[in-house]
């Protein structure tokens, strides 16, 4: 053993380009960590789709979807708290009142699709690993408006107009638009922040009523329930402000997501599903890096 040693230290020393092959940990190849991160994604996926199963099982989805399609237009805020109780602005009354069209439980598989596909949108091939994530396999069950507002997060980095779903569905998430303010996105801003007003004003020209009826529905909602993260919004939302600022200035676009979660006026468990958007969101950061290398990268002579 020790003259192996000696005569392998020895061809080291003389031919230093020799390459000594390293332990190997699955059949015969390095551990690499693609192969590590491709592992876990399947294993997730795979403890995602039973969880959703098992979740669905559970009888009676569509708990919150129920409100939407049972809003009536003419007096949206009759039902005050819990099943088919609505609390978003008038706008978002009139996109779903359609929705009564299609019976019910067929209305809610449609959206349940819906909802999928937007998973898969944002997350590609992460999207049945993010099933494991309780709270996404909860909003898939529930029916909320939670992934649509992590597609309208990511949409509105690029195509601000979407900033509009964030600010009237459930309003308090509007505070992304200080990303546009703290990278002098002008133009951007404008169009955010300026199509929400104009949203506003003309559904207000046309409904005065609905706007006071809605102000009124939120002063006298309160909740109690149990997967209630119980943190006011008074606490959360300077948080929230701070953190799309540092997203902003350090150029990193996921921590937006954390950040509308904390935005949600009442931060349920099934909320957190907006972290989704952390998956689409970071592959832009690379993307975007990748393209400033790029362009400072010397031609070759």
């Amino acid at each position: 053993m020790t003259r192996s040693r000696s005569a392998l230290s020895r061809a080291l020393h003389e031919h230093p380009q020799v390459n000594v092959p390293r332990p190997s940990l699955l059949r015969g190849r390095p551990l690499e960590s693609a192969t590590v991160v491709r592992a876990t994604r399947d294993a997730l996926s795979i403890a995602g789709v039973l969880l959703l199963i098992i979740t669905m099982r559970s009888g009676g989805p569509g708990f919150d979807f129920y409100a939407y399609w049972a809003v009536d237009p003419a007096d949206p805020y009759t039902v005050i708290e819990g099943f088919g109780a609505f609390h978003y602005t008038p706008p978002l009354v009139w996109f779903a009142a359609p929705l009564r069209i299609v019976p019910w439980p067929l209305a809610y598989w449609i959206y349940f699709g819906i909802l999928m596909a937007v998973l898969f949108w944002l997350a590609r091939d992460w999207s049945l690993a993010w099933l494991a994530f309780p709270p996404v396999a909860s909003e898939l069950y529930h029916g909320n408006i939670h992934l649509l507002i992590a597609a309208a997060l990511v949409l509105s980095l690029r195509y601000p107009v979407a900033y509009l779903f964030l600010a009237l569905s459930k309003v308090s998430p509007g505070v992304t638009a200080l990303w546009y303010l703290a990278r002098r996105e002008w133009r951007n801003f404008a169009i955010a922040v300026g199509g929400a007003a104009i949203a506003v004003a003309i559904a207000f020209v046309i409904a005065p009523d609905l706007w006071l009826a809605w102000l009124k529905h939120l002063s006298s909602y309160t909740t109690q329930a149990q997967n209630l993260i119980a943190i006011p919004l008074a606490i959360r939302l300077p948080i929230a402000a701070l953190l799309v600022l540092v997203a902003a200035r350090t150029n990193r676009p996921w921590i937006l997501a954390p950040a509308v979660v904390l935005t949600l006026p009442l931060l349920w468990v099934h909320g957190l599903a907006v972290l989704v958007a952390i998956t689409p969101l970071v592959r832009m950061s690379r993307v975007s890096a990748s393209r400033v290398t790029a362009s400072h990268r010397p031609e070759p002579a």
